[in-house]
């Protein structure tokens, strides 16, 4: 496997198995996609990006809705391992496409490939600015699905913005610091993969906008924060879920003290390209001890 996919990998299998509460979500979801399909003009192809381990939807519900279901994922390996544990019938199976896309652009780049090697003879911020600046170079105009440009009539997106290269850069960072490289550099670098991530994230809508049918419709989900289970905090929003009004007031005091994350701004990119038309939050048991609050928004391809 390349690094990227590999990191990948380790990410998806972390995932625990699935509980009763990942259950629960699964089928919050597929009923709020019901509505949703009930809504298209046709349902001939939906894509779906960041498949994984499929823990967050039903894949029977894709294949039993459309004609044509597209899993994509960087992680293939983790993609087929799930497939394999659904019992489809060689005429479902039929309907499945999957594809291995890296939705950044930075494996094509190379981007992790000899990256600490590089760094560690970096001594100035002008140095480093500079072998940072080679491997993002060209990125701007990197596309995906370019095969499927205005063909899908339904996009789902899984929980995915937090998991665009910014932790794998941050780990890299941690081995350079375990290796004794200087601090100030070494949150320099930091700042900047953050930074970057505006524009990985604009271009990432970007390209799922492109693949979307003029009358089709995007489903998102982002993960905007996670809490500790049986916390004051946890039960909180777990007594609050059920309002928006409530689950938004929490959440504008999350902000304040903590700031805008990346699952918060992949969906307000995505609410300046698109008009969205639902939205809700839903908690999604990530194991015994922890969960993430996510924040699903349905929108329609009418430009603003």
């Amino acid at each position: 496997m390349k690094l990227m996919e590999v990191f990948n990998h380790d990410l998806n299998q972390s995932l625990s198995s699935e509980n009763e509460g990942m259950k629960a979500f699964k089928l919050q979801v597929d009923l709020i996609l019901r509505s949703v399909i009930e809504r298209l003009d046709e349902s001939e192809k939906a894509i779906i990006i960041g498949a994984g381990k499929m823990k967050d939807f039903s894949l029977t519900f894709f294949v039993k809705n459309f004609n044509e279901v597209i899993l994509t994922d960087i992680d293939l390996k983790t993609v087929n391992e799930a497939v394999k544990d659904f019992r489809y019938t060689e005429k479902l199976l039929k309907k499945l496409t999957k594809i291995r896309i890296d939705y950044t652009g930075f494996e094509k780049n190379r981007f992790f490939c000899d990256f600490k090697e590089r760094i560690v003879n970096c001594h100035t911020f002008e140095k480093v600015d500079q072998i940072i600046k080679s491997k993002l170079n060209g990125l701007e105009d990197y596309r995906f699905l370019k095969d499927y440009n205005e063909s899908a009539d339904l996009i789902y997106v899984s929980p995915i913005y937090t998991q665009l290269v910014y932790n794998q850069g941050l780990r890299e960072c941690s081995i350079l610091r375990e290796n004794g490289y200087p601090e100030h550099l070494i949150k320099y670098i930091e700042s900047i993969l953050l930074d970057e991530m505006v524009e990985v994230i604009d271009r990432f809508n970007d390209n799922i906008i492109n693949a979307l049918k003029p009358n089709g419709q995007l489903v998102v989900l982002s993960d905007i924060f996670q809490v500790d289970i049986g916390s004051k905090f946890y039960l909180r929003v777990k007594n609050g879920i059920r309002s928006y009004e409530v689950m938004e007031e929490i959440y504008e005091g999350y902000k304040l003290k903590y700031g805008v994350g990346l699952g918060d701004y992949g969906l307000l990119n995505l609410d300046e390209k698109l008009k969205p038309y639902l939205s809700r939050w839903l908690i999604w048991p990530y194991d015994e001890k922890s969960a993430f609050i996510v924040k699903l928004k349905i929108y329609k391809k009418i430009l603003i």
